[in-house]
């Protein structure tokens, strides 16, 4: 049977998965944003937990395994299996792969705990021994908040030689002149570029769409808060409609992501796409797991203000 691909919308579910008061997952919201994602036209469905570092062995088996009950075979799913060192992340590789979904999502280890003295060498071998262990894609995410930082094309390209199974590189750079750094150094690769910046997806797309190996998708927390809007999105970028994306992209999108990822509300990425689902009645509860903070009552105004503007979309 043909391995599933991720293209279009991949839709990542929130940073931190629903909870209840008590900080207990909430598994029947957790089910219900997978199957609303999907009925809103996510192509793919990813859970993050693997690439940022807040959930153990337990419970991500557990996420893994509702994820892809789920998701059920509808559209490709994959799940995060990073970890601090090379043995850990073949071990959750591993058990991604078991668990049954479709694709691995991985990331460095932190900045703070690099693999030894040879960068370049020693994330190469760190991506080729965990592609060695398993038969799925691998998506690497290309980003500064993991260590090595930022790859280059000449990093990802020995990548490329030396581990088969990594297939997309999520890109995570921070400003446009290092993603087209990116883009140009991969146009003739087979490692396919997936836009994956909530604040930079159209541009992302818009900079590379007429070059060789344009993104096959786009992205990220967002996608997974608006998917019928990243949805139109995609589909006017493969008719060439670019105007028509922009404008959903400026009137329907661009207005939460200034909410989301703002300076000036310090970044509430860990909180605020909970209240925004749950606004939108998608699960019960705002409340995280880790939560030292909440949404203020300024923003969940904002919120309200925001989503009448899209509420046809959910």
């Amino acid at each position: 049977m043909p391995k599933k691909t991720i293209e279009g919308v991949a839709a990542l579910a929130t940073k931190f998965l629903p909870c209840k008061e008590d900080g207990e997952l909430d598994v029947e919201s957790f089910r219900n944003h997978l199957n609303w994602m999907i009925e809103k036209g996510a192509n793919s469905i990813g859970v993050n937990a693997g690439a940022d570092f807040h959930y153990n062995d337990a419970e991500r088996k557990e996420i893994t395994k509702i994820l892809v009950d789920e998701v059920n075979g509808r559209v490709p799913c994959y799940m995060g299996a990073s970890a601090f060192d090379t043995e850990t992340a073949i071990k959750r590789a591993k058990e991604v792969q078991d668990a049954g979904a479709d694709a691995i999502f991985m990331t460095g280890p932190p900045l703070d705990h690099p693999l030894g003295t040879d960068p370049q060498n020693d994330i190469v071998e760190h991506f080729r021994k965990i592609s060695d262990a398993v038969d799925i894609p691998i998506g690497i995410y290309n980003t500064p908040s993991a260590w090595p930082g930022i790859m280059p094309p000449d990093t990802l390209r020995k990548i490329e030689q030396v581990a088969d199974m990594v297939t997309f590189v999520k890109a995570g750079p921070r400003d446009m002149a290092s993603y087209r750094v990116m883009v140009e150094g991969l146009a003739q690769s087979r490692i396919k570029i997936i836009a994956g910046k909530s604040y930079y997806q159209f541009h992302q797309l818009n900079f590379a769409w007429n070059m060789p190996n344009r993104p096959v998708g786009l992205t990220g927390y967002i996608a997974g808060v608006l998917p019928a809007e990243h949805a139109q999105l995609w589909k006017e970028f493969q008719n060439n409609n670019i105007d028509k994306a922009r404008f959903i992209w400026q009137s329907k999108i661009l207005p939460l992501v200034d909410l989301m990822y703002g300076f000036q509300f310090g970044w509430t990425e860990d909180v605020m796409p909970q209240e925004v689902l749950r606004q939108m009645g998608i699960i019960k509860c705002s409340r995280t797991p880790h939560s030292v903070k909440s949404v203020s009552d300024y923003l969940k105004k904002e919120i309200a203000k925001y989503l009448e503007q899209v509420k046809p979309t959910y």
